[in-house]
């Protein structure tokens, strides 16, 4: 079996002198869509920020073989651990094709234009709408935008952080569809969502974490079947 593109081992990471990851360990394979769930604190948006580089981490992190805990933010974002935030933080008042066009700053490569084309593939609406200014459109088409602009980073590990917050159900299954696209052009997808069902309906492996730590990892179907997991999050309904 190669090697897993993610290795997160002993990961301890917090805010100053507030810790908020204990010991945590993941791994996130090629071509696998693995999701990370979990109540609202549980710490899955410090875990993306502590791979992103933004805050400082002990332990192993290991990305395509890589040493991650002494790069800068940049340096992590141009080997291709690229993250669509929590919130989506477009820039309103530029166009949708100039918010996208953000996602490829740093890139030198020949590869942007048919990038943007593979994009456009995935998120018709954002041809449709590519004039049109970011922030006149709904929650619905900035989350596909947010996506779109990491996917122009031409990302080895694209992260997304809260994907279906605040989206209906509708949208939500379109953009689970495209996740599942995402993944099948090569581009393999860490996951963080409240929304257990959303997650474990597109992906393969599942982690959940309590209060900073990983309490339950394995096959989604497996974990779909977990007494534990199905009273906290997947309740009566499941």
């Amino acid at each position: 079996m190669s090697e897993p593109l993610l290795t997160i081992e002993h990961l301890n990471a917090g805010y100053g002198a507030v810790p908020v990851l204990f010991d945590l360990s993941l791994t996130v394979n090629p071509g696998e869509i693995v999701t990370l769930v979990g109540s609202n604190g549980a710490g899955k948006t410090t875990l993306l920020r502590a791979l992103s580089r933004l805050i400082p981490a002990q332990g192993t992190l290991r990305f395509n073989g890589e040493d991650l805990l002494p790069l800068a933010p940049e340096g992590a974002f141009t080997r291709g651990l690229v993250q669509v935030p929590e919130g989506r933080h477009l820039f309103p008042r530029m166009t949708v094709e100039e918010n996208l066009a953000m996602g490829a700053h740093l890139r030198r490569d020949k590869g942007v234009a048919r990038t943007l084309e593979r994009v456009y593939s995935l998120f018709p609406k954002m041809k449709e709408r590519r004039k049109q200014l970011a922030g006149n459109m709904s929650g619905g088409e900035q989350q596909m935008c947010a996506m779109g602009r990491a996917l122009m980073a031409d990302p080895k590990l694209l992260m997304i952080d809260e994907m279906s917050l605040g989206l209906a159900p509708v949208i939500v299954d379109d953009l689970l569809a495209i996740l599942t696209d995402i993944r099948a052009q090569g581009i393999p997808v860490l996951l963080v969502e409240q929304d257990v069902f959303a997650a474990f309906s597109v992906a393969d492996r599942a982690y959940v974490m309590e209060t900073g730590r990983v309490v339950r990892e394995g096959l989604v179907k497996d974990l779909a079947n977990d007494p534990a997991v199905v009273d906290a999050y997947l309740g009566a309904a499941h």
